[in-house]
């Protein structure tokens, strides 16, 4: 039976593993005997593939779990600790005997282990405090749902410790976990990177942007207008140059539709091709890949591009269509198609080739084909030549860091962490389309799970045997969005607008008020303070303005702040409730009246487009 306080800690703090568990309670479990050890301390023996194994020491589990801490250096450059594997918890325990003030998480793949630590021995040795994350893996298939809980409110600075024993007693479970452990923290990290160093670009780009979407066609309105036309997505790996002729001759032959993604376009102008379309996202302000179209006012390539996209979109001479960007949150404020039908948005990426995957599955075209799409080095280079902005021959820095991965071939590539990431967001983005076809015609590129290998010349013989490719296919310039719904939007947003700066101030008064309290204050005051603060929260929260220009600029604090938020929920003591209160919101409360100031100025803006497509109407 499980110690009476492991459960009623269990019911009170992780309710929901409490009720994963709860069927194994009472239980016996012939693959565990839990026994004693020779000091008399308890120990668990596991039987697995005719083995017995100790998942502790026989002798003295505490003693072996102290020698085992002591191989880790660096341990305090960490924020977190990942335990993978409790089995009765000394390790844990050593652990944070040593560094009692980091917060760790526990992931237990074996659930008649938990069962057995939760009825031998008691939670309390722990730093409960510390403790944010316990996890049960009932079943494989909740894995990634329980990875991404976790990586949700991880910052990524995160040590993975796994109990020795289970590398021999599961070393499959192990094995597949600390792979798909890595992947999810890797890709954590990238995002976090990303929503830094972006995420005031794409509020912005989003603002300034506003009035091309009013005056260009969403690419996204018609679903499925070109369903079973087949697509090529072109990109600038070292492997384009090997298929211009081919790409040549389904350019003239309409064999199948041309997206160039991002600098894909440089190579193809270099040798006179036009795609059928370019597209773009980037939300850098980086002209470099349209200088050739802006310099000879070529007009016949129409550009898709991002709603938070950087390039000048004014000076560009072709057609233009839009996508609207998830990281945008003023677009799906503002906007309400005529037709009635949902806003389609597209999940930002890594990279223009998993943008571009969503948008012409969402078209209908099938299959895809993907060309240049190395995501490895080639030989000693790593763009195609030609590309005026890139060297194409890899650096030693990328040298250094290079891993090996599978080619389309069977055999192994050189590549960086950087392109292994953008390989998973796009195998990801192709498991979300079982039906579809998806080729990927990169000779000596990375292998893409999903995509089939076959050399674009056989696609040809084989795949494209007949023109597809309509004249005038790309849609007019026109508005596609309701007038009436983006000017009652625009209204609510003013009266918010003109609120906000006192809502920010008597927020701003709550907080200097809990704060100055101080730790000499009663409860009451305490108390007092909190419930003030958290109703000034709310209605920030509650203000348009603020949602729609100023949280997204601020994600990855807001991001942390949610982080936090538990450990203050859990927090009985008024005074150390308030400490930890004041200092997860200081920086927030305290920037609030800048970021006004600064998105007044390009709302003002934006307003008087706003007011001139109006009048013009």
């Amino acid at each position: 039976m499980i110690l009476i306080d492991n459960l009623n800690f269990l019911t009170e703090r992780f309710p929901q593993l409490w009720q994963a568990i709860k069927p194994l309670e009472g239980k016996n479990f012939p693959a565990l005997e839990a026994t004693a050890a020779r000091n008399g301390l308890p120990t668990l023996k596991v039987k697995t593939d005719g083995k017995s194994l100790y998942l502790h020491s026989s002798y003295d589990p505490e003693a072996e779990a102290e020698r085992f801490v002591t191989q880790f250096t660096g341990v305090e450059n960490y924020r977190h600790i990942f335990f993978f594997g409790v089995g009765l918890g000394y390790h844990i325990e050593a652990f944070l005997r040593k560094y009692p003030t980091l917060e760790f998480t526990i992931y237990e793949p074996v659930p008649e282990i938990l069962s057995t630590y939760l009825a031998t021995r008691p939670l309390a040795n722990l730093p409960l405090k510390q403790l944010k994350n316990f996890y049960v893996e009932m079943e494989q298939a909740s894995r990634p749902l329980l990875l991404k809980d976790f990586t949700d409110f991880s910052d990524g600075n995160v040590l993975f410790v796994v109990l020795p024993s289970y590398e021999q007693a599961f070393p499959d479970v192990t094995k597949d976990f600390l792979a798909s452990f890595q992947r999810m923290l890797v890709s954590k990290r990238f995002n976090l990177n990303a929503n830094a160093a972006y995420q005031r670009k794409w509020m912005l780009n989003s603002i300034r942007n506003f009035k091309h979407l009013l005056t260009t066609p969403n690419i996204l309105r018609e679903k499925d207008r070109f369903k079973g036309v087949p697509a090529l997505i072109v990109a600038a790996g070292p492997s384009l140059l090997d298929e211009i002729e081919n790409l040549r001759t389904i350019k003239e032959q309409g064999l199948a539709y041309i997206f160039s993604a991002g600098s894909g376009l440089v190579p193809l102008l270099n040798n006179g091709i036009y795609p059928d379309a370019a597209t773009s996202y980037d939300p850098n302000r980086f002209d470099g890949v349209y200088k050739q179209v802006y310099e000879k006012k070529i007009t016949e390539i129409p550009l898709i591009f991002g709603s938070t996209v950087g390039i000048s979109l004014d000076k560009y001479p072709g057609p233009k269509a839009h996508m609207i960007n998830n990281q945008d949150t003023v677009a799906p404020y503002y906007l309400r198609l005529k037709n009635g039908a949902e806003l389609q948005t597209f999940h930002d990426s890594s990279t223009i080739s998993v943008v571009l995957v969503q948008i012409l599955k969402h078209l209908g075209f099938d299959p895809v084909i993907f060309v240049g799409q190395n995501l490895a080095f080639r030989g000693e280079y790593r763009y195609a030549h030609g590309i005026p902005y890139y060297k194409p021959e890899i650096k030693d820095e990328w040298r250094q860091k290079a891993i090996l991965t599978e080619a389309v071939d069977g055999s192994q590539v050189y590549t960086i962490e950087d392109y292994n990431q953008m390989r998973f967001e796009l195998e990801r983005v192709i498991a979300r389309y079982p039906g579809a076809e998806f080729i990927n015609s990169t000779k000596g590129g990375a292998k893409i799970a999903g995509a089939t290998f076959i050399p674009l010349e056989k696609v040809i013989t084989e795949r494209l045997t007949r023109r597809v490719v309509e004249i005038g296919w790309f849609p007019a310039e026109t508005c596609d969005y309701d007038r009436e719904y983006l000017f009652r939007q625009h209204a609510v947003m003013e009266e918010d607008y003109r609120s906000l700066p006192e809502t920010i101030t008597r927020l701003s008064k709550a907080f200097s008020a809990l704060e100055g309290l101080g730790p000499g204050a009663n409860h009451g005051q305490l108390q007092k303070q909190i419930s003030r603060l958290d109703r000034e929260l709310k209605e920030l929260n509650r203000n348009q303005f603020y949602k729609v220009f100023i949280q997204s600029n601020r994600r990855v604090e807001l991001e942390l702040i949610a982080k936090g938020i538990d450990e203050v929920r859990f927090e009985t003591d008024p005074v150390e409730k308030s400490e930890k209160i004041t200092k997860l919101f200081k920086c927030l409360v305290t920037s609030l009246p800048g970021d006004l100031e600064t998105m007044s100025k390009e709302y003002e803006m934006m307003k008087q487009f706003i007011t001139a497509f109006g009048k013009a109407d």
